[in-house]
């Protein structure tokens, strides 16, 4: 699919700074400037709108110019271009929202882990008076016992008090 002109979406801004200028006519180096396209796609957009040559230079009347960018705007190019800058913000808009309600997973747990009872936590998972222990070799076996842990917490709490609790 070729590429959507980026600067049709500018043209409402481009045409008020044309309106603003002291002169009737428009040199390409303006229409580049004001659309940030390049040498070739400013000479094919003022063509039609050229009354006036300056050497090998065009120049278009502003008012021709203006009306010929509102017809870009208004017309099917404009039309998609807006659509497809609607539905890419409306997409964003979703993921943004997915990502703030579904965090991202630090870990893939496996079905079973949900029934994690303290008897069978893995190797390295200690929990004492006041204190919990973890031993890993890497950070992500760490994030495992970590869920396991506290899936079994979550599974039978009163469990975790009596084992961890300080009695003084």
């Amino acid at each position: 699919m070729p590429q959507k002109p980026g600067w049709l979406n500018k043209i409402p801004d481009v045409i008020r700074e044309l309106e603003a200028l002291p002169r009737p006519w428009v040199d390409r180096a303006t229409v580049e400037l004001l659309l940030g396209v390049g040498r070739r796609r400013a000479q094919q957009i003022m063509a039609p709108c050229i009354t006036d040559r300056v050497g090998a230079n065009g120049l278009a009347d502003r008012d021709a110019l203006i009306a010929r960018l509102r017809r870009l705007a208004e017309g099917e190019d404009g039309y998609y271009e807006r659509e497809r800058r609607r539905k890419f913000a409306a997409v964003l808009t979703q993921l943004a929202k997915q990502r703030r309600e579904q965090p991202q997973l630090l870990v893939e747990a496996p079905v079973q882990i949900i029934r994690q009872e303290f008897e069978n936590l893995p190797a390295g998972v200690q929990l004492e008076p006041g204190r919990i222990t973890i031993l890993f070799d890497q950070p992500q076996q760490a994030l495992e016992k970590l869920l396991a842990l506290a899936m079994a917490i979550s599974n039978n709490l009163a469990h975790f008090e009596r084992v961890t609790r300080r009695d003084r």
